[in-house]
């Protein structure tokens, strides 16, 4: 997709951080915004932030978890821009914990509903459109590090992870044999310095009651958030997600620090080595 110009790109998780640096990027390419996110009145700065900068922008409160809203999302984007070019399901939350702990079940099924079903959700609703008016067209899965490599004591995020790569490459593979003009990508960073290590603040509070009480300021969640804190500005993943819709690059790894990792596992897989902790102690 080398013009991006008059094109309509929809964005999840819009509203802040990696979502809200996609708008910046395609706005500034000349493309037609649909912002959503679950968050309204940072969804409301930012959409206005854009149209300020002269974008024409559609802002829509949405729950990735919830697929009659990403349903009315699709029929009001079409009824704005018409046909949509670039979907980018970016909305995601951080969340973890012991999996021998039974009590957070709940807080693992909302970041599974979030990071997975909406990539689902957003795929299943948008991709036939995309596939029948035959223009060239790109979906973005916003995944992780985190889809290629396990840490512990995150279980819900990794699987939700590596789903969203499953899901991905299933795509592409589907695309191609289908000869489409849809091009498929899958981001993949590390650290980035977003609002995710404070996720919680859009926890639903039926989720919230049934976690056991956290302390503030705990170590782990003060590691958690230095390292978003210092991790990479979003400029730099917004441009490599340019860049990869211009180019069809189907992987999208903003840190090449991570890479070998990739590689270690990879050989322990073939090489039918146990998993170790090898870069996470």
């Amino acid at each position: 997709m080398d013009d991006l110009s008059g094109k309509t790109a929809v964005i999840t998780g819009a509203a802040s951080g990696i979502g809200f640096e996609l708008a910046k990027q395609f706005g500034a390419a000349g493309m037609n915004l649909v912002m959503a996110d679950v968050e309204k009145p940072a969804l409301d700065a930012a959409a206005a932030a854009m149209t300020e900068r002269g974008h024409e922008v559609l802002a829509v409160e949405l729950d990735v978890r919830e697929h009659d809203q990403i349903v009315a999302l699709e029929a009001a984007t079409r009824e704005r821009f018409g046909n949509v070019h670039v979907l980018c399901n970016n909305a995601g939350v951080g969340a973890g914990g012991p999996t021998a702990d039974p009590t957070n079940l709940e807080a693992w099924r909302w970041t599974i509903d979030i990071n997975l079903w909406g990539v689902i959700y957003g795929c299943k609703v948008f991709l036939p459109a995309m596939i029948e008016h035959g223009e060239p067209c790109h979906i973005v899965n916003t995944a992780s590090m985190a889809g290629l490599a396990s840490a512990p004591f995150m279980g819900p995020y990794n699987i939700s992870k590596y789903g969203v790569v499953a899901l991905s490459e299933t795509m592409s593979k589907e695309m191609q044999m289908m000869q489409t003009s849809v091009g498929v990508s899958v981001l993949c960073p590390a650290f980035v310095a977003t609002g995710i290590a404070k996720s919680d603040r859009n926890m639903p509070e039926d989720v919230r009651t049934t976690l056991p009480e956290r302390e503030e300021n705990s170590e782990m969640q003060a590691m958690m958030e230095a390292l978003v804190d210092n991790g990479i500005d979003t400029s730099v993943v917004g441009e490599a997600v340019v860049d990869a819709v211009r180019n069809n690059r189907f992987w999208i790894l903003t840190h090449d620090e991570t890479k070998p990792g990739v590689t270690a596992r990879a050989q322990q897989i073939v090489h039918g080595v146990n998993p170790d902790l090898t870069g996470f102690v």
